[in-house]
């Protein structure tokens, strides 16, 4: 943009000086060259204006990469939550396993006491 002001007022400035002056042949072919190397450099500034206008439209905002790692990481969560509910049913299981066992190895052991204290009795008389 900037060059495109300056380039017009450079243009402008070197009708100014045309104005009221004769000018041989070499003279208004630079001029003219100038004009086209102007002319080049603004349309050079447009293609790049528009590649940037391009890649801008097509780079990845912060809403879509919020949302993207909200899928990605809100997937990841259930996951782990849905294997720590898993495990600990597991866990709570084993407990109630380990429980059932202590209950039945009491008893055995309270039948073998029961079973020596009918065996002492019996060998006392």
């Amino acid at each position: 943009m900037l060059v495109t002001v300056a380039a017009g007022f450079g243009l402008m400035r070197a009708l100014r000086d045309l104005d009221g002056r004769t000018f041989d042949k070499a003279q208004m072919d630079l001029y003219k060259a100038r004009i086209d190397a102007l002319d080049l450099a603004v349309a050079r500034l447009r293609e790049r204006a528009d590649h940037t206008d391009t890649a801008l439209q097509q780079s990845l905002t912060s809403e879509d990469l919020s949302h993207t790692l909200d899928q990605v990481f809100g997937k990841l969560e259930r996951d782990v939550d849905a294997r720590f509910e898993r495990q600990a049913r597991s866990v709570e299981a084993l407990r109630v396993m380990v429980g059932q066992t202590d209950e039945l190895l009491q008893k055995v052991l309270d039948g073998l006491e029961s079973i020596r204290h009918d065996q002492d009795m019996t060998e006392s008389r």
